[in-house]
């Protein structure tokens, strides 16, 4: 038995199991797959991801994929922690005045430059709406402390 993602002429996706690969393809040519969204007849594979592993290798998998969790974790944390010295390196701090500041700059009442800082979440809400470009910095685990 292979199980196969499909799609219809009106892109709608669904799953169907075949006794082989084969099986799918005369089926599908004799117009016997059916879209059980709509009816169509006129269905192509569409990609799916495979199903690899027993019962044997869960556990060991599971134990690899926490481990290579945590390397991506740790990456993205040094990597978080560069983009904030650049930022700290290269633009001012302006504190809580980052709201104020940031619509300056906007709107050409003080001089262009990169800034940081902190605002609330109604003066981030004003900002955006106001489509004033901000990108917030991301939280450490030190920051935490």
């Amino acid at each position: 038995m292979i199980r196969y993602a499909l799609l219809c002429e009106h892109d709608h996706e669904f799953e169907s199991w075949f006794d082989s690969s084969n099986a799918y393809d005369k089926l599908q040519k004799a117009g016997m797959v059916e879209c059980p969204h709509c009816g169509s007849h006129k269905t192509r594979k569409a990609l799916m991801t495979p199903q690899i592993g027993s019962r044997k290798t869960k556990t060991p998998l599971a134990r690899k994929s926490e481990k290579e969790l945590q390397k991506v974790q740790k990456q993205m944390v040094d990597m978080a922690r560069k983009v904030r010295r650049h930022i700290e390196k290269n633009a001012e701090h302006v504190g809580d005045r980052f709201a104020v500041e940031a619509r300056k700059i906007h709107n050409e009442e003080s001089e262009p430059r990169n800034i940081y800082g902190k605002a609330t979440r109604e003066e981030v809400t004003d900002l955006v709406k106001d489509g004033i470009d901000i990108t917030p910095l991301p939280d450490l685990p030190e920051d935490k402390n």
